[in-house]
């Protein structure tokens, strides 16, 4: 049998290659998801790192300053004052307690 310069000897080679082309893609495609499960998990401490800053700034800023008048124009702090039961002063220190009222997400 006479084959040209580069041809395929085993004519079922091309047959096998184009059968295992969907379980190469496959593998492709998982190995793409496992990629994307890690951004996925990174992006997910980033963002809980990002969280537990806020929490810190907020918290440092009402300790900082315990008014809360101090963050409402002065005609939306005196309406509140009207609201019954509503802190008129400082506000109770257990409500700046931020594990007890944790802004949550």
């Amino acid at each position: 049998m006479h084959m040209a310069p580069g041809g395929n000897d085993k004519p079922g080679e091309k047959k096998v290659a184009d059968d295992l082309e969907p379980y190469r893609r496959l593998v492709e495609l998982q190995k793409q998801m496992i990629e994307l499960a890690e951004k996925h998990e990174e992006a997910k401490r980033r963002r809980d790192a990002l969280h537990e800053e806020v929490v810190r700034t907020v918290v440092n800023r009402r300790r900082a300053n315990r008014n809360w008048r101090h963050y409402l124009p002065p005609p939306a702090a005196r309406l509140l004052e009207l609201i019954p039961g509503f802190p008129a002063g400082k506000p109770d220190p257990d409500t700046l307690n931020h594990k007890s009222s944790s802004l949550s997400w």
